[in-house]
Order: structure tokens, then sequence, then C-alpha cells
């Protein structure tokens, strides 16, 4: 299920900010975690375009 991706995904990178994508594909919607590249993680998130760019290959960022 995708929210339990989304939060297996922000265990993981707590307590820096997770972020990432959330995108439907032909399959259903799907989660598509990012590295946040932000020089403060645990106040902001900042997403490489390059990452945005291969979500929406993938379907529609929505």
């Amino acid at each position: 299920m995708i929210n339990d991706d989304i939060l297996a995904h922000a265990r993981q990178c707590a307590p820096a900010e997770s972020c990432g994508y959330v995108v439907r594909t032909s399959q259903g919607e799907r989660y598509f975690p990012c590295e946040n590249l932000s020089a403060e993680p645990t106040m902001y998130f900042r997403i490489s375009p390059k990452e945005y760019l291969k979500a929406l290959a993938a379907g529609e960022v929505v």
C-alpha cells in the first residue's frame, strides 16, 4: 500500500525530512522516494529536478 511505502521512507529518513512524489501510473499510484538535498535536512527539503523528471516520465505526478 502506498501509505506504508511513504511511512517506511519517513522512518528511514528520520530525523531528516523525507521527500518524494506520488505518481499515477498504468499500474496505479506509486510512491517515488527522493533524496533530500537540503543543507538543513531536519528543517527543509530539496529535491533534484532530475528526480522530478524521473517521476514525470513514469506517469502523472499527483
